[in-house]
């Protein structure tokens, strides 16, 4: 039974799993190749008017030219933000008010199925599919990291020894020259996994919250409103937290606090195993991260904040009565 409900629910997010997939890859994957059309310094002008702006993003102006810096910041795109919201929102609206709505939930649990193995089987479904869409974000991010390369000025040295000191002097003896530079070189693709997992942490939390309204209401038109409509309340939130110091205390009331894949990049540049610290010491916080959870703690409290939703919707639904088909 277990196998039935799952392939049902396969069935009906097929497509839009397949659809997000594809683009989340491909838009990585180009993503990537945009920026190596560029040359990082060449912006440098630009960033210096935005300095007043640097406060609503979580790292340094001068980390974004860098490649690690300016891949990171994928993580925040439209385009990848809003597949994975909509695959959260989607698939957790129509667990529960999109059966009413059809009429077909009371004609399901009619056969021997119980209300949680049901909930069970769909929120399993969602979040295989949430961490296939994640996985695949990354590895557009990895394969692209591995093919492509960038053109870089280096200018021919020699190094001349001076005498009686044990020291040598770099000379340039020549004009710069264009040279191609793998860009596995300069990035390692595995910095990019942690962001990756707290992207899924994210849409995590969305997925329960989306469970938990679905679970509560009858129409799913409703329940997809009411979604959007909180999402779109945190992201106010959030930018009024970054606006100024006096309203800096928005940010305790949304979860997009916790979602810092780019301020993971940059704080994990020196160390990699900093990207999996659970706590950061005091010595150790700074402009970038002045957080005391680290980034593992980071996406482990959205892992943690969905699964109460979920534990949620599973009571509201065990206990509330399911209308009858209109």
């Amino acid at each position: 039974m277990n196998r039935l409900l799952i392939q049902k629910s396969l069935q009906e997010s097929s497509w839009l799993l397949v659809a997000c997939a594809c683009l989340l890859f491909l838009f990585c994957w180009v993503n990537v190749w945009l920026l190596c059309q560029f040359d990082l310094q060449q912006i440098e002008p630009l960033l210096k008017q935005l300095k007043p702006f640097e406060r609503f993003i979580p790292i340094p102006l001068e980390q974004l030219l860098t490649y690690s810096g300016s891949l990171s910041m994928v993580f925040h795109e439209p385009v990848l933000v809003t597949c994975v919201l909509v695959w959260s929102i989607a698939r957790g609206s129509d667990a529960v008010s999109g059966e009413i709505n059809r009429g077909t939930l009371e004609m399901l649990l009619a056969q021997p199925i119980g209300r949680l193995r049901w909930l069970a089987c769909h929120t399993t479904v969602c979040t295989v599919g949430l961490a296939l869409l994640c996985g695949l974000a990354w590895l557009g991010l990895a394969c692209s990291i591995h093919t492509q390369s960038v053109r870089q000025e280096v200018a021919p040295t020699v190094d001349i020894s001076l005498p009686l000191l044990p020291w040598s002097v770099p000379i340039r003896v020549g004009p710069a020259q264009q040279v191609e530079t793998p860009l596995a070189m300069l990035v390692d693709s595995s910095r990019f996994i942690a962001p990756a997992c707290n992207l899924f942490g994210m849409g995590f939390f969305v997925l329960g919250l989306s469970l938990f309204l679905s679970s509560c209401d009858r129409y799913r038109w409703r329940t997809l409103g009411i979604a959007i409509g909180t999402f779109v309340i945190q992201m106010l939130l959030r930018l009024l937290s970054k606006a100024t110091d006096a309203t800096a205390f928005f940010g305790y009331f949304t979860f997009l606090s916790a979602y810092q894949p780019d301020a993971m990049v940059h704080f994990a540049r020196d160390n990699p195993a900093a990207a999996w610290w659970l706590l950061v010491p005091s010595d150790q916080r700074t402009l970038s991260w002045p957080y005391a959870l680290g980034p593992l703690g980071m996406t482990l409290m959205l892992l943690v904040g969905g699964s109460l939703w979920i534990m949620l919707a599973a009571w509201r639904f065990r206990s509330r009565d399911i209308p009858a088909p209109l």
